[in-house]
């Protein structure tokens, strides 16, 4: 993750970290969640933002979620990687550790003549750590809703692959509205990246994220990824012709990718 995810995290997902250190991902937490959209359902006006208000309000009343010396990290540093190590009774953590080491000092070696290091890491010295960190993580999406609801701001969401161009973000167009935060985290070796990225009120968001598409799909990647198509975006020809063979009444997930949504695909 970069740093405005830590910074986005920090600032309004303590709360909801605090939650699933203590109540866990099951069906407790399922219950709580449960609650927050009934809330949210409510026929007032205020009812879609006033959990996300409160929690924005009242994160910074409590300690931050994970360590302080993670938290320094998540402010020196632009981009982190949790690395989660095993110990199979072989050796593994130590030989994980010499290998890493060798990595840290060779890439900081190079950087001698500028001064300062290039890589840094710290360790989770207990489960409890390792518990905040996870849930830390797990919270990215929620904290970035109640950031924007908090600061009165709105945002988008993508989630797409990269094309082998060695890792660089895709450039946002430079006729595009200048963003104020982009969040960006990803699965380490698999390619897949989320954006949140924040936009002052009166942006048109919907035109900020077709033209993010475009500069995703101008230089070899993909969008959407991990999450699907759904009505908004246009699937490649080929995959609508598939879900057309699959579901020929057009039944299932009318207007998918682009797809009509008339009965049996009817122009």
């Amino acid at each position: 993750m970069d740093r405005d995810s830590v910074d986005i995290i920090d600032r309004s997902g303590r709360i909801l970290t605090y939650m699933i250190r203590v109540l866990g991902t099951g069906d407790m937490m399922g219950y709580m969640w449960g609650l927050k959209l009934a809330i949210e359902g409510l026929p007032f006006s205020f009812a879609p933002v006033i959990c996300d208000k409160l929690m924005h309000t009242f994160n910074n009343w409590v300690p931050s979620a994970i360590p302080n010396k993670f938290i320094q990290l998540g402010r020196d540093y632009d981009h982190h990687c949790m690395v989660a190590v095993g110990e199979f009774g072989d050796g593994t953590l130590d030989r994980f550790m010499e290998r890493f080491d060798a990595f840290v000092k060779k890439y900081n070696d190079k950087q001698i003549v500028t001064g300062g290091k290039v890589i840094t890491y710290a360790e989770a010295a207990s489960d409890s750590e390792v518990t905040a960190l996870n849930a830390f993580r797990f919270v990215a999406a929620p904290a970035f809703k109640t950031y924007c609801i908090g600061e009165d701001i709105q945002g988008i969401s993508v989630d797409y692959a990269l094309a082998k161009n060695g890792g660089m973000p895709p450039p946002l167009d430079k006729a595009a509205v200048k963003p104020l935060k982009r969040m960006r985290y990803s699965h380490f070796g698999c390619n897949v990246v989320h954006e949140d990225i924040a936009y002052a009120l009166g942006v048109d968001t919907h035109n900020e994220k077709m033209r993010f598409k475009h500069s995703v799909e101008v230089d070899g990647g993909k969008l959407p990824a991990e999450h699907g198509h759904g009505t908004e975006y246009h699937a490649p020809k080929d995959s609508q012709k598939r879900w057309m063979k699959m579901d020929p009444l057009n039944v299932m997930n009318p207007g998918v990718g682009g797809l009509t949504t008339t009965e049996k695909y009817a122009k």
